[in-house]
């Protein structure tokens, strides 16, 4: 076997891994079974964050954000302040187009994971 031979097994190994991996985090987020709220919000929250980083992720995040923001406020089975907060900063951060879109759809995204975790004592 080359060398040439040898780089090309190993870089697709590297894709694979890394495309499995991928798969097993959507898989992962398809089996949840959240309340019919939440999952409305989950459906439009998910594919904007799992989109590859960058300009386009940025930008589809900021054209979701009032849809974001509806859903949020439509979530009724929980306690959603945390998330609608977030979601406010992100709708902040999108106007002008100099913010930090990036960091703001990180933080909604963490004050989602908030909103499904099991609370302690439940």
């Amino acid at each position: 076997m080359t060398r040439k031979q040898q780089k090309l097994i190993v870089a697709a190994m590297a894709v694979t891994m890394i495309g499995g991996a991928g798969a097993a985090e959507q898989h992962e987020h398809r089996h949840h079974h959240f309340p019919k709220d939440v999952d409305a919000f989950h459906g439009v929250l998910a594919p904007v964050w799992h989109a590859p980083r960058g300009k386009e992720r940025n930008q589809d995040a900021c054209t979701k954000a009032g849809r974001m923001e509806r859903l949020a406020k439509d979530i009724r089975s929980t306690d959603a302040s945390g998330l609608q907060a977030s979601i406010t900063t992100l709708t902040k951060q999108c106007q002008g187009g100099n913010g930090d879109v990036e960091g703001a759809l990180f933080d909604v995204h963490e004050e989602f994971h908030r909103l499904i975790e099991p609370k302690k004592g439940a």
